[in-house]
């Protein structure tokens, strides 16, 4: 929404505005929200319990645990913009685990482990 290119970082800011107000309008209407999004850092996190918590909404996070080689396998693999290795390999280190992830608030985790062969969760 914020940019005509996918890969184009340079509209971060614009495009968490664009979702802080989408979420804020849906959670204030009471509804079913979804942040697709890696999330993989802290306070990021932080910002999405934090607007949850104002609108007493329950927050729950789907944990894409699977294995590195698994990652680099399907980003290679992808029929558009390919993720630099570095950044996905940075990424998957940063995974919390849902122990931590109740700890910093969610209401739920749900922890997916393997990925089917279209990359569904099996």
């Amino acid at each position: 929404m914020a940019t005509d290119s996918e890969t184009d970082q340079s509209s971060t800011p614009v495009a968490v505005e664009i979702q802080n107000l989408l979420l804020d309008t849906r959670l204030a209407r009471g509804l079913t929200t979804v942040v697709d999004s890696t999330n993989v850092h802290v306070h990021v996190r932080n910002g999405l319990l934090a607007r949850a918590r104002y609108w007493q909404r329950p927050i729950v996070a789907v944990l894409f645990d699977v294995p590195l080689a698994t990652v680099e396998a399907r980003n290679e693999s992808r029929d558009r913009a390919v993720v630099p290795v570095r950044i996905v390999r940075e990424h998957h280190q940063l995974l919390s685990i849902p122990a931590l992830l109740y700890d910093e608030g969610f209401t739920g985790v749900y922890r997916i482990s393997e990925l089917g062969a279209a990359g569904a969760p099996q």
